[in-house]
């Protein structure tokens, strides 16, 4: 008998199982392209969605340096309006005036590093500078054209950024009316003084970062780039009143205004390519509006990384579908040898329920980046308040030997009079035992409001608690967290604070900062003989603005160096010796006076440091 050959398919199916092995090739041809494509282009989304939070998060960064930046400077005309001898000169014009007004313009240039402070009269005309002694001297000069000059002159305020026509240096001009003598009640104005900032410095920052930064202005126009090359151009071709408008003004000196763009500046989260010479300017763009200012910040992410990994998911994808391919292939064919339709039929079930699963575990992967995104999101906001908690904790351990002495002297007398009651309850002397035992109440009492404040300051509060609080009351606690330290140092205190000065804050937090505002002054009184400290709150009203409480607190310690008044408010930076602080404190209370809705400038008095906290009224 013949025998048939077990490699040989059964006679009744040889053709329908060599149509479905063809079919099932061009299934897994077109297949494992579409799952490659459908691969990069889940893993170019996931890392353009990487790419895109932390281009915002850099950009918000940048945005509070730029404001910070800006803000150092924002209240410097007009402090400066208010001075008499500025107000004298443009009163009564004079060589003796305007060199004393130069002089002063000169030194406070110097210390606050701005590039230049002038005095025009109601006409434009220049009559005093911080510049007069130099070859491109500001003092003659009119600048009655320019709009700075005439902003001020309308809302008594302004800001502007430009090139200067006479030094062709940029910069931002910060301008503020000086009110006529006498006529406050009118609104007359006398002159305009403005202040000029150099925010180049910032440029150097972003390119030293790696950064792709722009700002431009409400024309579109950039004026500050981490590009050279971006500068002074439109991102879209501008309009003939446009161009007209700049160049009267000769806000950009002798720019072209070639537009780096056709049709504008993409949506946020799109694609953006400005021309480079070095390749960059190629990524994501994502802008902050700042409408205050006029201004809109730009930040350019980088997309090759993001495409770099779609790359690589797709490869290792089309690689596993062909592996999975010749594996199933291989199967198939075994199957066929046996049962060809029942094996096709098994094949292409277990196929789809692969599938299947690949798609599950897909959208399980998803859903858990989903949810740690959220989670990630949860845990940044409540970064802050963690920090400042840290830091409110930390300040309590720098003066832990102090709580420690303060709580062990009643305790010491506590044991005293619980020795010596008893001997006088032997004696039967009533009157003695009568007054220890409400001495040591008092002394019971005296703990325990330690420990209460103790516990106050230490706990966990958050910046949407606001309520109405007594500037003295705050500045007590602080003081009475520091009493030992300041007997202990010998520091004389003047706390010069009204009763009925009521700002709107979050207590434990508001005691912090002035904590740590006293807590920096005893530390720049290490080296003097005589140490003092002085707390002095005033009531400010401005025109058209909330009334707000100040609160200046002052040392004669040796005072902050001018090379680093631009940097005390940054995290990490101090100068102390290691060991002794890591330059949080400061920045810390920046940041909670910001979320107060008030503000922190540091600058030198007559003796030392001065350290400025402004707040809203209670009543405002």
């Amino acid at each position: 008998m013949s025998q048939a050959r077990p490699a040989e398919l059964p006679a009744a199916v040889p053709r329908r199982a060599r149509l479905a092995g063809i079919g099932g090739w061009w299934g897994w041809a077109v297949a494992i392209p579409a799952l490659t494509l459908a691969a990069f282009l889940l893993a170019l989304r996931a890392g353009q969605d990487q790419v895109r939070t932390g281009a915002r998060q850099r950009l918000v960064i940048a945005e509070a340096v730029l404001r910070t930046t800006v803000d150092r400077y924002r209240s410097l005309p007009t402090v400066l309006a208010l001075d008499t001898q500025v107000q004298d000169l443009l009163a009564a014009p004079g060589a003796s005036g305007a060199a004393a007004v130069n002089a002063k313009f000169e030194a406070i240039a110097r210390a606050s590093g701005v590039a230049a402070i002038y005095l025009m009269d109601a006409r434009g005309l220049t009559l005093a500078a911080s510049n007069w002694n130099q070859p491109l001297s500001f003092v003659g000069s009119s600048y009655a054209y320019r709009p700075y000059f005439l902003d001020a002159l309308a809302t008594g305020a302004s800001r502007y950024f430009g090139i200067g026509t006479t030094t062709q240096q940029p910069g931002l001009f910060i301008g503020q009316a000086v009110e006529a003598r006498g006529d406050r009640q009118g609104g007359g104005v006398a002159g305009v003084v403005v202040v000029k900032v150099d925010l180049e410095g910032l440029e150097g920052e972003w390119r030293r970062a790696g950064e792709q930064i722009l700002v431009s202005d409400a024309a579109g126009i950039v004026f500050l780039a981490s590009e050279p090359g971006w500068k002074y151009r439109p991102f879209r071709p501008l309009t003939v009143p446009e161009t007209d408008r700049i160049r009267t003004a000769r806000q950009y000196g002798d720019s072209d205004l070639r537009p780096l763009l056709a049709d504008g500046p993409p949506d946020p989260g799109g694609t953006i390519r400005l021309p480079s010479a070095g390749g960059a300017g190629h990524g994501l763009v994502e802008p902050v509006a700042m409408p205050d200012l006029g201004w809109t910040l730009w930040t350019i992410a980088p997309t090759g990384a993001a495409w770099r990994q779609g790359v690589l998911v797709a490869a290792a994808t089309g690689i596993a579908g062909l592996a999975l391919a010749f594996a199933l292939a291989a199967a198939s064919q075994k199957r066929q040898r046996l049962r060809a339709e029942q094996s096709m039929r098994l094949s292409l079930e277990r196929r789809v329920a692969e599938r299947t699963h690949d798609l599950s575990e897909a959208n399980a992967r998803l859903r858990a980046e989903m949810a740690e995104r959220e989670r990630a999101t949860t845990a940044l906001r409540a970064t802050q308040d963690e920090l400042i908690h840290a830091g409110r904790l930390a300040a309590l351990g720098q003066i832990s030997t102090a709580i420690n002495h303060e709580i062990n002297q009643p305790l010491a007398a506590l044991r005293t009079f619980l020795a010596s009651t008893v001997l006088f309850l032997e004696r039967g002397d009533q009157a003695t035992v009568r007054r220890n035992l409400q001495r040591m109440t008092e002394v019971t009492q005296r703990i325990a409001e330690i420990i209460r404040h103790l516990k106050d300051f230490a706990r966990k509060t958050g910046p949407e608690h606001r309520e109405p609080v007594r500037l003295a009351s705050a500045a007590e606690a602080a003081l009475d967290l520091l009493r030992v330290r300041l007997r202990a140092d010998g520091v004389a205190v003047d706390c010069r604070i009204p009763p009925d000065a009521l700002v709107r804050a979050e207590p434990v937090r508001l005691e912090q900062v002035i904590l740590n505002l006293m807590v920096n002054a005893l530390d720049a009184m290490r080296d003097v003989p005589e140490r003092r400290l002085d707390l002095c709150a005033t009531r400010e009203t401005s025109d058209g603005s909330a009334p707000s409480w100040r609160l200046d607190v002052a040392d004669n310690g040796s005072g902050i160096a001018p090379e680093h008044l631009g940097q005390i408010f940054d995290p990490f930076f101090t100068t102390k010796p290691a060991g002794e602080g890591l330059g949080l404190g400061l920045s810390l209370s920046s940041l909670i006076v910001r979320d107060l809705k008030g503000s922190l400038t540091a600058g030198n008095g007559a003796q030392g440091a001065v350290l400025t906290l402004v707040l809203p009224a209670a009543e405002a």
